[in-house]
């Protein structure tokens, strides 16, 4: 009985995958998880262990490699390249002997962090005071300038990602209009140039 015992306890241990238990049979899958908000191609992950590489799809949360591994097989995931929108990506466990621990509990994942730009809005004739800019949650009182144009810095915006300054509130004494406010952060900049201009209020 005590024998039965035993051997049963080790058949669970093997079961699960456990290192103690030697050479595996392929049956081990390997899943990262992705974080960061990767929002365009270009990310390729390699397992330096034995060479695969995948490549993760624009808003993927987790990617799940072919070759499956065997109990104590040495993985390494780095990211080989990374989407021309990122800034840099950083691969968190990923890299063990596999068993049931190491792709189960602590699962490799990669967190990509996105390139941010400027994003400034020219405000022209503005002698009142009040005006209130809004760019989503970024909330930015604007000081009146004697009507000389000044640019007021928004919260920087991620690359590829959208904005849309509006006013949210206006001046005391004037009113103001925005032109180019919506548009798309690019590589490069603001893909339009909001252009604030205050007048007499109206």
């Amino acid at each position: 009985m005590k024998s039965s015992i035993l051997y049963a306890g080790a058949a669970l241990a093997c079961a699960l995958g456990l290192s103690a238990c030697g050479g595996g049979d392929g049956d081990l899958p390997l899943t990262v998880s992705i974080a960061g908000g990767v929002t365009k191609d270009g990310l390729v992950l390699r397992n330096e262990g034995n060479g695969e590489e995948i490549a993760v799809p624009a808003g993927a949360g987790s990617v799940l490699f072919t070759k499956y591994l065997s109990t104590d097989d040495e993985f390494n995931i780095v990211a080989k390249t990374v989407p021309s929108n990122v800034e840099k990506c950083t691969v968190s466990n990923g890299k063990a002997r596999a068993n049931y621990y190491t792709v189960y509990t602590t699962v490799p994942s990669v967190f990509c962090t996105i390139k941010t730009h400027d994003l400034g809005v020219t405000v022209n004739g503005l002698t009142g005071a009040g005006l209130v800019l809004v760019n989503g949650s970024d909330k930015q009182p604007v000081t009146a300038n004697a009507g000389a144009a000044v640019t007021v810095p928004m919260a920087k915006v991620p690359e590829d990602g959208p904005y849309g300054v509006t006013i949210l509130t206006q001046p005391d004494t004037q009113t103001c209009a925005i032109s180019g406010g919506s548009g798309t952060m690019t590589a490069t900049g603001p893909s339009t140039a909001p252009v604030v201009t205050c007048g007499p209020k109206t």
